[in-house]
């Protein structure tokens, strides 16, 4: 069965080409250097498509939204965890500005943009 979203990260190695975590306060800052996305304040709240039961989303401090043009709105899109990655999902549509933003932060941060497999990933 394939799954229906490819998660992708934001990682950096050192020059050995183990893990090198990425501090909050690096992803913070790198964050406040982009244009279009921006540190997110407070927890997520989702509705369950099926239950429509509102589900919160803990945020670690380290989420971040990215600005939609198509919808006029900001999204969460970027999660940092405690391992010092940064997740997200492969975005479903062309045009999508999240790899994009993504390549940069990574740029900022001295890391890439990567798949489960390790594989780089570019902005198309």
């Amino acid at each position: 069965m394939k799954d229906l979203v490819r998660n992708l990260h934001i990682e950096r190695q050192d020059e050995q080409g183990k893990p090198d975590a990425i501090t909050l306060e690096e992803w913070a800052e790198a964050v406040d250097h982009i244009e279009g996305v921006r540190m997110a304040k407070g927890d997520a709240e989702v509705a369950n498509p099926l239950t429509k039961e509102i589900v919160v989303l803990p945020n670690r401090g380290g989420d971040a939204e990215v600005f939609r043009e198509d919808c006029h709105r900001w999204l969460r899109a970027l999660f940092w965890t405690p391992d010092g990655a940064v997740r997200f999902a492969e975005p479903g549509m062309a045009g999508d500005p999240i790899v994009p933003l993504a390549c940069q932060l990574a740029d900022e941060l001295h890391a890439r943009v990567c798949d489960d497999r390790g594989e780089a990933i570019t902005p198309a």
